[in-house]
């Protein structure tokens, strides 16, 4: 369901700490939305320093993220959800809050596909995961997480 592309300069964020920030981005996503962990997908981009600019200038410490989420959630939630990635992010990165930038797309559950199934509304998870077939339900399961 959600998808998080993080791109940063190139060695800014060790294997360790992408670890932690998955984690860290699934079960804040989890605590948001109410959605289960075991769908949030997190996807790291290194780009070389001189690939990303600011300004003209070259970004180096910087940390964007896009997430590609189910449309359907409050302002609060979504709000809830981009200050804790933020801070999340920052800790574990050991970068600046103001150098964490996220950005929330909200895309209709009708125009996913995952796991061989459209994917439900917000508040409609354990009815679709119910509907799965149960190897699915067991491979799920075993991503952990809520």
């Amino acid at each position: 369901m959600p998808t998080y592309v993080i791109s940063h300069a190139k060695n800014l964020v060790n294997d360790a700490q992408k670890s932690m920030i998955a984690q860290a981005i699934s079960r804040v996503h989890n605590e948001s939305t109410g959605a289960p962990s075991y769908f949030v997908q997190v996807v790291f981009e290194e780009k070389e320093p001189s690939n990303r600019f600011l300004g003209g200038s070259p970004a180096t410490q910087h940390v964007w993220i896009r997430g590609d989420i189910r449309s359907g959630r409050t302002e609060a939630q979504r709000t809830a959800l981009l200050l804790s990635i933020m801070k999340a992010v920052s800790s574990i990165a050991r970068v600046k809050e103001e150098d964490v930038w996220v950005y929330l797309n909200n895309l209709s559950p009708n125009d996913m596909l995952e796991y061989g199934h459209v994917l439900p509304q917000p508040g409609k998870e354990a009815e679709w995961f119910a509907s799965l077939p149960l190897s699915l339900q067991n491979y799920l399961k075993g991503l952990g997480g809520s």
